[in-house]
């Protein structure tokens, strides 16, 4: 049985054989309606069983979800967490849904804002595949991983790993990730030999979905026609 930090697609049921699956991680404010009106658009779209994880849960015990006036909060607890509750959090999600559904093999995981963060640290999981970065502040953080960074943790884990697939979307606007971090980014997997790929588009921070103020359409619509090409 999936614990109260994993959430489903209500499409879930369709995909039951499928042999990939995607996990969705929210920004801070955690399990909002527009986190979930995106999961079930990548269910959609991409036709596997998807899921969201509530990385906040392993520090509260409680279901994350902020209204733009908690926002403290929601800070408090971005400022709370180490790469290690959160890998550990993590390690124990993937193994709740393949217990639920075995015959899936591989994961896609997205993640926004800070969860665009976590996304590189999910690297440790060999069957993580794919890993997508919407606007993933902090990136090059110091010792937020056993004394590593969120990229050298990446690059440590899968150096040379033909299997990986990792995809950055980036607002050229976005104040959060300075070019230069987007750059050292690049430099560090294309050195690591990670298949790396980043989108820049003329937007702000948070971009992607609506229910956030920056939202641009124009945007949004071209990240997930990218999307959809990488995991065609």
């Amino acid at each position: 049985m999936i614990s109260q930090e994993i959430y489903e697609s209500k499409k879930n049921n369709q995909f039951s054989n499928s042999t990939s699956a995607i996990t969705v991680m929210p920004d801070i404010f955690g399990i909002t309606s527009y986190a979930k009106a995106t999961m079930e658009k990548f269910s959609e779209i991409f036709q596997q069983p998807t899921y969201m994880f509530d990385y906040f849960y392993c520090l509260t015990n409680t279901p994350s979800k902020f209204s733009p006036e908690e926002s403290n909060l929601a800070f408090e607890l971005m400022q709370k967490m180490r790469g290690e509750d959160f890998v550990s959090a993590f390690k124990s999600a993937l193994q709740q849904i393949q217990q639920s559904n075995p015959s899936i093999q591989s994961f896609t995981v997205v993640g926004f804002c800070f969860a665009g963060r976590l996304a590189y640290l999910t690297a440790v999981e060999r069957s993580v595949n794919t890993i997508i970065s919407f606007y993933g502040a902090g990136a090059h953080t110091p010792n937020y991983y056993n004394g590593q960074t969120p990229i050298e943790t990446l690059t440590t884990a899968r150096k040379n790993d033909p299997s990986l697939k990792v995809l950055s979307f980036y607002g050229t606007q976005d104040d959060s990730i300075p070019k230069e971090d987007r750059i050292k980014t690049h430099e560090e997997l294309h050195n690591a030999g990670i298949n790396y790929e980043n989108k820049e588009y003329n937007a702000g921070h948070a971009y992607f979905q609506k229910g956030r103020p920056n939202y641009n359409k124009d945007a949004a619509v071209s990240s997930l026609q990218d999307l959809q090409n990488l995991l065609s």
